[in-house]
């Protein structure tokens, strides 16, 4: 029986639009509050009833977009298939814990937010597990 060879397809479109996620964080933090599914939250120096200014969490949520973006492509263009299934499983459980935490502080209103992290962690763990079994 021949080798299965890894489809690059989806480690560089899963790097790209985790890329362009954390791009949107960084760069349109206070519409990312609500797209994540927390409150939005002042910056330390603002007065609440002002909410141009965001918390950098945020800014720090889009680097780790970006971050895991970068890993992807990098790692797929070296041809470094096992590290990418590990970095699809980190990511997994990092879509697990984004949802609890959503679920527990984003309030009421945003609970539903919550199932959009754990369909990452569905997804992006059947990925790594397809990965890790072939």
């Amino acid at each position: 029986m021949a080798a299965t060879v890894p489809n690059h397809v989806p480690a560089y479109l899963i790097g790209t639009l985790s890329i362009a996620l954390g791009l949107n964080a960084i760069f349109r933090p206070a519409a990312e509050y609500p797209r994540f599914g927390l409150p939005l939250e002042a910056g330390h120096h603002t007065p609440p009833h002002q909410s141009s200014s965001v918390s950098p969490l945020m800014y720090l949520k889009g680097i780790r977009e970006v971050s895991y973006g970068l890993l992807l492509v990098g790692l797929q263009s070296q041809g470094q298939e096992p590290a990418i299934t590990t970095l699809a499983a980190v990511m997994a459980c990092v879509g697990l814990a984004d949802g609890v935490v959503v679920w527990c502080c984003g309030g009421a209103e945003r609970r539903q937010k919550a199932w959009g992290h754990w369909g990452t962690f569905v997804v992006m763990g059947a990925w790594a597990w397809y990965r890790n079994s072939s």
